[in-house]
């Protein structure tokens, strides 16, 4: 087998890069939170009488009592006038903060809502803000990357990230202002039904999706139901009548180069839930048939779980920095490597579609000399978001910080220049002459 094609089959064993809800370009916090947005934390008063000994530590200790029993007493009747009487609510300086700003940004809604339910002729009560709603409040903010999710949407997100996804079995990304299909995942209705990787998605259900994240949104859905999706493929135009199913993942392929037995070839086609296990597990297992030499594929991936990215850095840097990030108000954050290695021999592929995740790994094995990057330009997305799901199971994403490479560099808008270029088939042979093969 010709390593080309070792390739293919690879590409096909994997099932499915994350590409995010079928797609790419999508980072997402790994610390997905389900804490409310109000605190309810208090402050706590610490209250230390000294040891000074004799009468003097007495009392102090009995003022202190005294005071405690005090505060006591005025807590009591704060909760009593609050709860019996109905004088008002205790909060705290946090909470009060919150609702501050609250009644500020959009005490006019409030209002303007209980007019409404008041109105004795109105023929409608006021509702909460519907899904759609929020979807295009959301949208509107300039934020190509921040989403509203109903909650099947947000449970499909959930089980894409766990490693599983109900869907056609595509991966697709944004070229342009087309939706173009990627990737077709063996033994998927998508494969089975003809669907071929450079098909440009013009149609679901009869309606053209907006973007890349608009198209997931109609193609994902619950295991068993229909959808037809309309395919350009060069002059022709394509319906596929689609029965979607559970999609088995898996972000890590890898075996031993054919006809180069010290070389480990691994795939990486998205970062889930264990990546960076699996990563190393791979490492381990070609390491014992042979391979002192390491090929690494980034291309095509379109990101996923920071934390599984840098952990994957982590592993195969020395003790060094990964990356930093910073939020809207200066706060900054640095990821750095452990002393520990894998000390490993390799190079990186990358291509135009290598995105986010895969981008933080990438970068930070150039910055630190760790191996040559081999490929195209990477697409450029140094942000990162955060998912908040809500009481309700809805969820939103939103981005919360940007990211710079180890040397200090920006790589939004920007991507990573590969240390050697190449496309193709000349992608692998520049790997395998840059490892002296």
């Amino acid at each position: 087998m010709m390593h080309e094609d070792l390739i293919k089959e690879l590409n096909e064993e994997k099932k499915m890069g994350l590409d995010l809800k079928d797609t790419a370009y999508y980072n997402v916090d790994d610390g997905v939170t389900d804490e409310p947005l109000l605190g309810d934390e208090t402050d706590e008063v610490v209250v230390d009488p000294g040891d000074d000994g004799g009468r003097r530590k007495s009392n102090k200790g009995r003022t202190v009592a005294a005071f405690i029993l005090g505060m006591l007493f005025t807590l009591g009747v704060l909760l009593i006038a609050s709860n019996v009487f109905g004088f008002g609510r205790f909060v705290t300086g946090e909470e009060y903060k919150y609702l501050t700003d609250v009644s500020n940004s959009y005490g006019k809604y409030y209002e303007i809502m209980q007019m409404i339910d008041a109105d004795p002729i109105a023929e409608k009560e006021p509702d909460d803000i519907s899904d759609e709603e929020l979807k295009r409040i959301v949208s509107s903010i300039g934020d190509p990357y921040a989403e509203y999710y109903t909650a099947e949407e947000y449970e499909q997100m959930e089980r894409r990230l766990m490693g599983d996804y109900v869907g056609i079995g595509i991966g697709v990304v944004q070229e342009e202002e087309n939706v173009v299909i990627k990737e077709v995942f063996a033994d998927s209705p998508a494969e089975k039904a003809g669907i071929q990787a450079e098909d440009i998605i013009i149609g679901v259900d009869g309606k053209k999706p907006a973007d890349v994240d608009d198209a997931v949104s109609m193609i994902t859905g619950e295991a068993g139901t229909k959808v037809t999706v309309t395919i350009k493929r060069g002059d022709e135009t394509l319906d596929f009548d689609l029965t979607r199913q559970q999609i088995e993942t898996d972000s890590i392929a890898y075996d031993v180069l054919e006809g180069h037995d010290d070389v480990g070839y691994i795939l990486i086609s998205s970062f889930v839930k264990d990546t960076d296990d699996d990563f190393k597990l791979a490492v381990k297992d070609l390491k014992s048939k042979g391979c002192t030499k390491f090929i690494i594929d980034l291309r095509n991936n379109g990101g996923g779980l920071t934390d599984s990215s840098i952990e994957i850095a982590d592993y195969l840097l020395p003790a060094c920095k990964i990356m930093s990030e910073n939020t809207k108000n200066g706060k900054e954050t640095v990821y750095n490597s452990k002393a520990s290695s894998a000390d490993l021999e390799m190079v990186v592929l990358v291509n135009e579609n290598t995105a986010s995740a895969s981008e933080i790994l990438a970068a930070a094995l150039q910055d630190n000399n760790a191996g040559a990057i081999i490929g195209t330009k990477t697409f450029g997305k140094g942000v990162t978001q955060l998912m908040h799901k809500f009481s309700d199971d809805t969820a939103i994403k939103i981005t919360v910080t940007e990211y710079f490479r180890p040397s200090g560099k920006t790589v939004h808008g920007v991507g990573i220049t590969p240390d050697i270029e190449a496309e193709g088939e000349e992608v692998l042979d520049a790997a395998l002459k840059e490892l002296g093969e």
